[in-house]
């Protein structure tokens, strides 16, 4: 009695199981069972256990086999595989590689822990699609390796919110439904970002035991709860947005420039890669390296600000997180004071540098500038900065003709038209904004090249520096090896 697969599952099999357990070669047995034409394939680990649910055809069966087995049979098409039970511990699996027959035996031992596998909830609520990607968020901001607090754990709190922390960043994502009355600490896993799982589609969760279990699709993830595990109050730790004294919102256009542009900024300093964000008139990110005279400048021409004028000093990896979550609005409260980032359903904080460490304007300064003219939506909630006011051109004798006024009237049809304004000269200042349109084109293409030049620029002299670097050791080496030879060593 043989149980089929395709090889296209065992690879998808594998790569999930892959990024629940940590596994590159090796891993927990896993145990498929064909059962009233549904196949179950799962296995578990300490703290997550895996289970894949599809069709399949022949009789009723059970068979457990080395994680390895998965890897071996793994493929791209639907090409069958039969795994059937060939003596005691032993079972035998055949598919064919192109043209190839293959026929491997494996061990078949039963795990001691077999019976230890989580029962299905017996309820489930669901939830949107959406918690996939926000489990996978909230676990890049764990860290593995706190022994204080419960840091590589996610905090999955009954009014539907997920919580998680390194001690220096703090993500707060809400907007789910949780069938359980106490905050419970799940362990942080990379299964959620799995192609395999479907990601647009209800993820159902439910409680059995101590173990979470969330649904989608043909998948069950379980993760091991513990409600006794110490973690910071998150929620005491976010500002109030009506308490910040300044905002800033970035345009789409600026998101995307600045997530390409931050990486390739200077630095000096590699631990922190501090850059100085400048809310004053304008949106202005500023970079230095420790060799480097005056600063490299990024202007944020479509974002807009509000508020008070501030300088800070911070990590250019949560601001490029921030803008990676898709997070526009940011809320200041000081120099000093964690930054707010917010949108329906998340709320993201990361601490500050030094502000004695700012970089400060300069004449000199390697300006770029973003791409998008175009202003951001208005800010609401705080004292808009100050702008000039537009003040129309008006003729200096009303009662010259050749002076006509730049007023204009709506006609019945609701088109505006010149009063007193000559075909001629209007049909020239329609030339004129055309050629004016043409070179602001040409001078916006001439811009982007030089931008392009400039980050190769960068890149060629991080290249150079580092090569430098690289040849300073080796001589420093040959110099040390040179004095052991003249010493008899």
């Amino acid at each position: 009695m043989a149980i089929t697969i395709t090889r296209r599952q065992a690879g998808q099999i594998r790569s999930v199981m892959r990024r629940a357990f940590g596994a590159r070669g090796t891993g927990p047995a896993v145990c498929f069972t064909a059962n009233a034409d549904m196949l179950s394939v799962k296995a578990r680990s300490a703290d997550v256990a895996v289970e894949y649910r599809g069709p399949t055809s022949g009789p009723a069966e059970s068979l457990w086999l080395p994680f390895e087995f998965l890897a071996d049979c793994e493929g791209k098409r639907d090409e069958p595989v039969h795994i059937e039970a060939t003596g005691k511990g032993r079972c035998t699996a055949q598919w064919r590689d192109g043209s190839v027959p293959q026929l491997v035996q494996y061990r078949a031992d039963v795990p001691a822990d077999a019976g230890k596998f989580p029962m299905l909830p017996e309820n489930f609520v669901e939830n949107p699609s959406r918690l996939l990607q926000a489990l996978v968020d909230a676990s890049d901001t764990t860290d593995p390796d706190s022994t204080r607090f419960a840091l590589g754990c996610i905090q999955a709190r009954p009014d539907g919110s997920l919580g998680a922390t390194d001690g220096r960043q703090l993500l707060v994502q809400s907007g789910f439904t949780f069938p359980w009355q106490e905050a419970l600490l799940i362990p942080r896993s990379k299964v959620f970002g799995s192609p395999e799982l479907p990601h647009d589609q209800p993820v159902f969760v439910g409680k059995t035991g101590d173990w979470v279990a969330m649904q989608a699709g043909a998948w069950t993830i379980y993760l091991a709860a513990n409600k006794d595990g110490r973690f910071p109050d998150v929620g005491r730790q976010i500002p109030q947005p009506a308490d910040a004294t300044a905002r800033c919102q970035l345009s789409a256009a600026d998101a995307e420039f600045l997530a390409q542009t931050l990486p390739r900024l200077p630095c000096d300093d590699t631990y922190n890669d501090p850059v100085t964000v400048e809310l004053n008139g304008n949106v202005a990110i500023r970079a230095r390296a420790a060799d480097q005279s005056q600063p490299t400048e990024v202007m944020l021409t479509g974002s807009s600000w509000s508020g008070e004028p501030v300088r800070l000093n911070m990590n250019r990896r949560y601001l490029a997180r921030a803008v990676k979550l898709g997070l526009r609005e940011f809320c200041v409260y000081s120099n000093k004071a964690p930054v707010l980032c917010q949108d329906e359903y998340r709320q993201y904080v990361w601490a500050l540098l030094d502000p004695e460490s700012t970089i400060g304007p300069a004449k000199d300064a390697i300006r770029i500038e973003s791409p998008d003219a175009g202003q951001a939506k208005p800010i609401s909630s705080l004292k808009p900065q100050r702008k000039a006011s537009i003040v129309s051109e008006t003729p200096t004798n009303p009662n010259d003709s050749n002076h006509a006024p730049t007023s204009s009237t709506v006609s019945a049809n609701g088109h505006a038209t010149k009063t007193n304004g000559r075909a001629r000269k209007a049909a020239g200042r329609k030339s004129e904004q055309h050629d004016t349109t043409a070179l602001i084109e040409q001078a916006e293409e001439l811009r982007t090249v030089l931008h392009d030049v400039l980050l190769k620029t960068n890149d060629l002299v991080k290249a150079l520096k580092q090569h430098q670097r690289q040849n300073r050791v080796i001589q420093s080496t040959l110099d040390s090896i040179r004095q052991l030879k003249g010493l008899g060593v």
